[in-house]
């Protein structure tokens, strides 16, 4: 038995969305991960003024292994599509899971 520590696989990563800022990327990989899919932020913005119109240089990638890219994409859809779904103005509230429905005159803040 060797004393040397053993190396985890190196991952395969590849971009599942693309999105504006860190702190949308962020929610992104906690739902992520809360389906048991690894996910990271891979910061591609880039700081200039006067700022570029180049898309590729300011936003933020959330990456997942590639061979869970397929599955990722399907949850982010289905959470994409479930809130297109929702009227506005129901009293629902949106989850990780999809709408939920609220009781307006529940009140247990008493």
């Amino acid at each position: 038995m060797s004393d040397e520590p053993s190396e985890a696989p190196v991952l395969d990563w590849s971009a599942v969305t693309s999105v504006g800022n860190e702190a949308e990327a962020t929610f992104i990989v906690g739902f992520l991960e809360s389906r048991g899919i690894p996910a990271r932020i891979v910061d591609k913005s880039f700081t200039q003024n006067p700022v570029p119109n180049d898309e590729d240089l300011a936003s933020v990638e959330v990456a997942v292994p590639a061979g869970r890219l397929e599955e990722a994409a399907a949850a982010l859809e289905k959470r994409e599509s479930d809130f297109a779904a929702s009227a506005e103005g129901e009293p629902t509230l949106m989850t990780d899971e999809g709408p939920a429905e609220i009781d307006p005159t529940d009140d247990e803040s008493k």
